[in-house]
Order: structure tokens, then C-alpha cells, then sequence
């Protein structure tokens, strides 16, 4: 039964209490008149009891506690959340900022206020502000997680964005990448080691960034962290580490390199210190591959409209993977994707040559008469006998043929001697001469002639 008190005499009444879960709580009443808090206290038991007994939700008062509070101060707690779990600093702050346009433009400060239709009316003037569909997309699965965030923690009732569906980014792709040609690649390289200090990075640092980049695959966080103790060369085949705490996936992975890329960072690796990165790549990534790009004469973007970033060197290292005849799961597992759809449809770009191939199966469309070839392939040539190598359906027949010739030693039958010890027998009812055989125009088709059995007719299935 709930009790009234006042602190030391005097001050409001205060209300003491078991709530439903057995807990003891104190509340002030606000009023120095024991009667009404008395009526107070009898209300509160009274709630109690109704929730004790499953008459009323208990959740319900979080979720009216959680609904008063501030919706940044959710989103405080929501980005703490994302640090604890694991997730970098940048992701953690990329997702709050997102979350925080969306809070704006909606005019959003309760969670109740984070309605779909407001949503996808802020998504809509996002893009129409010039966002790219890719950009769009990353805003609203940001806004998404927070929101599923706020149903799995119990602050609110239901995910009321669940159903919201994203863009389809394909049909509106502005920063469309592209791969360097091997010439092309090479061309980067030496010009840079032999270029001087960009940024603070120097020329055979710069050259040795990109060999690793397009000779692992590894994003340009991965390669920074890097060690010369994530290098084992005299393994077989010689690997690459990246500790799991920089790499997309969250896993440690070690990648497996070429021996001629190992070759060269030896001589490299022996002037670094061993307890400092590698690569003191500067922030400005693109500023710096820009400037190696404009004195190697390789355009930052061609006729296309595509674009060679940084990043561009991992997907030309897994195109090359899957030009190189990979199956699916090793170019997953060397791309180190979770999802084998992302290292085929996103990363793995389709070379001109590599296309070629596959139009050969398609047929000739040059106008004109059908070749000779063609024409007997479908019996509308001529009726002349055909070799068996070029017919193999008719072989059976042809061997038959050839072997009742070399029987056949002459027309006539009376002179024909035969060897002892052979097998060769006379035609016995042969009595044209060669010469009358090749004068026979008709007579060979007519009456009681002999032919040549046609298995097309002959055939049981007709």
C-alpha cells in the first residue's frame, strides 16, 4: 500500500510505493495538503494494480517516458550505441549527420514526429537539391538503422520506416569509376616515383601506394594502418595483414600478394621504421592523385564521363580477378565482400575485349547469296555426295560404299581370276563395262535397277 511522509517535517508530501515490478519508488506529490496526497497516492496503487494484472501494458509508460524526451538526445544515446558496437568513428559521425538533415528538414524533435510521408518528403527535396540517388540512399539507410534502433530498444511501439524502399541508384550514377589500362597503370607508377614531394608524400612512397593499392585490393584506410609487421614476404605466397579494427568487415584478413610485388617491397621496407605506419598517406588523397594523373597525361576523366579516384584501383584490381577467370567465391574471398553480388555486379567492370568472345556465336548479317557452307547445311545445295567428315550422319553408308568398290575388280566376271589366299570375290552379276556405267544417263534409275537404300525413307520413325 503506498504511504505519504514529509522530509524532515516539512516540504510537499512525498509518496513511497511498489510499483508492479516490486520495486520500491518515491515521488513527490507537489502539494502540501495531505488529503490530496493521499488521493495521488491511491491513484498510483492503483496503477499499479492495473499493471500487475495485465490490465494495462506496463510498457506503455516507457515508451510515453521515451516519447517526452528530446529526439537528439536520442540520437546522442543512438551514436554512443554505434561506437560501442564496433563501428569507426567516421561511420558513428556520418550517420548522426545524416540523421541530423533528416531531423531538419522534417522539423522533427519527438519520435512521434519522424513520420514516413515527412521522411520521404525530405528524401524527395534531398534529390532534388542535386544529391546523387547513391547519396540519397546512404541518408535514408542511416535514418532507417535509427530508427530500427529506437523499436529494438524499446522507445518506441513499431519501425514505422521499415517499409520505406531506397532509390535505384543505377538509373542516376554521377561518380561512375573506371579502371587503368596496364600501359596506363605503369605510366602512373613511374611518373611518380620519379616525381618529387606532393603533400608531404614522397615520389617512391607514392609509387610503392599504388602498387600495394592495385596489387591487394586493400581501401585506403586499410593501406594506411599498415605496419612492417602486416608484411610476412618470405611466406609462400608472400601476404599482407590488415587488422580487423580497419577493415570494412570487422575481420582480420590477410591477403595473399605476387612474388613480383614482394620482390620490390623488400628494399623498400628495410628503410622504414618498425614501429611507425608505412604510408603517411595526406588526408587529400584525390588532390595528390590528381597531380600524378595531370603529369603522366592520363585524364582524371574520360570521354565517358567516368573518373579515376583512389578507390578506382580496388576495382581495377577485382576486375582483373574475374578477367582473369576466377570463380565466383575466390573473387569474393580476395575482394573480402561479404556478398558475392557486390564483388560481380559493383567491382568487376567488363573489358571491351573481354566481350568480344561472345559475338562470335552470333550469325553473319552481310547481305548477298548464303556461302556454299550454309546452303548444305540446311540440304538446299546440291545433291552431290558428300565426304564423311563433312557428313559424319552418313558414314555407316559411305564405309559401306568404299568397300563394295575395292570388291569390285572388273564388270566381267569370266575374266576375273581369283587369288588364292584372298578373300576378294568376282561380281557375279556384273556385266556393264566402265565405259557403258559412265554413258548411263537413266537406265540406272529405271525399272529393276539397283539403288542405293535411302535411310531417310526407310526409317521406322516416318
Amino acid at each position: 500500500m503506498a504511504s505519504i511522509y514529509k522530509r524532515n517535517g516539512k516540504g510537499s508530501w512525498i509518496i513511497a510505493w511498489f510499483d508492479h515490478a516490486g520495486r520500491r519508488r518515491e515521488k513527490s506529490s507537489r502539494t502540501t495538503d495531505k488529503r490530496t496526497a493521499e488521493r495521488i497516492a491511491a491513484k498510483m496503487e492503483g496503477d499499479v494494480a492495473l499493471r500487475r494484472d495485465g490490465v494495462v501494458d506496463p510498457r506503455a509508460d516507457d515508451f510515453g517516458s521515451a516519447e517526452r524526451r528530446s529526439l537528439r538526445e536520442h540520437l546522442a544515446d543512438f551514436h554512443a550505441w554505434l561506437l560501442a558496437k564496433g563501428n569507426t568513428p567516421k561511420h558513428a559521425n556520418m550517420a548522426r549527420s545524416h540523421v541530423c538533415r533528416i531531423m531538419e528538414l522534417c522539423g522533427a524533435d519527438r519520435i512521434s514526429d519522424l513520420k514516413p510521408s515527412v521522411v520521404q518528403k525530405a528524401m524527395g527535396t534531398i534529390r532534388d537539391r542535386g544529391r546523387s540517388l547513391r547519396t540519397c540512399n546512404s541518408i535514408l539507410r542511416s535514418v532507417k538503422t535509427f530508427a530500427a534502433w529506437l523499436h529494438d530498444d524499446k522507445r518506441c511501439r513499431e519501425n514505422v520506416l521499415a517499409h520505406l524502399q531506397g532509390y535505384n541508384d543505377q538509373t542516376d550514377r554521377k561518380h561512375v569509376r573506371r579502371e587503368l589500362l596496364p600501359q596506363e597503370l605503369l605510366c602512373l607508377i613511374e611518373t611518380a616515383s620519379q616525381a618529387p614531394h606532393v603533400l608531404g608524400m614522397s615520389g617512391p612512397d607514392r609509387a610503392m601506394l599504388y602498387r600495394v593499392a592495385a596489387g591487394t585490393g586493400f581501401r585506403r584506410s586499410e593501406i594506411e594502418s599498415l605496419t612492417p609487421d602486416s608484411f610476412d614476404l618470405d611466406a609462400q605466397p608472400p601476404t599482407i595483414a590488415v587488422n580487423a579494427s580497419y577493415t570494412k568487415r570487422r575481420r582480420d584478413d590477410v591477403q595473399p600478394i605476387r612474388e613480383d610485388l614482394a620482390a620490390l617491397l623488400r628494399p623498400w621496407l628495410a628503410r622504414k621504421r618498425s614501429d611507425e605506419p608505412v604510408f603517411g598517406i595526406p588526408e587529400k588523397t584525390a588532390k595528390m592523385l590528381r597531380h600524378d594523373l595531370k603529369e603522366s597525361g592520363i585524364p582524371y576523366r574520360d570521354a565517358s564521363g567516368r573518373v579515376f579516384d583512389f578507390h578506382a584501383l580496388r576495382h581495377g584490381y577485382i576486375s582483373s580477378v574475374v578477367a582473369g577467370g576466377a570463380s565466383v567465391k575466390t573473387a569474393q574471398e580476395l575482394a573480402r565482400h561479404s556478398n558475392p553480388t557486390l564483388t560481380i555486379g559493383r567491382y568487376s567492370h567488363a573489358r571491351l575485349h573481354d566481350l568480344i568472345g561472345a559475338l562470335d556465336a552470333l550469325p553473319e548479317l552481310t547481305p548477298g547469296e548464303a556461302k556454299p557452307e550454309a546452303a548444305r547445311a540446311t540440304g538446299t545445295d546440291d545433291n552431290r555426295p558428300r565426304s564423311p567428315e563433312k557428313d559424319p550422319q552418313h558414314i555407316p553408308q559411305h564405309l559401306q560404299h568404299e568397300t563394295v568398290r575395292r570388291d569390285a575388280k572388273s564388270c566381267d566376271d569370266n575374266d576375273t581370276p581369283v587369288h588364292k589366299g584372298s578373300n576378294d570375290k568376282p561380281l557375279k552379276i556384273a556385266t556393264l563395262s566402265d565405259e557403258v556405267r559412265r554413258n548411263a544417263n537413266t537406265c540406272e534409275s529405271e525399272g529393276d535397277g539397283a539403288r542405293t537404300r535411302n535411310l531417310r525413307i526407310d526409317s521406322p520413325m516416318l
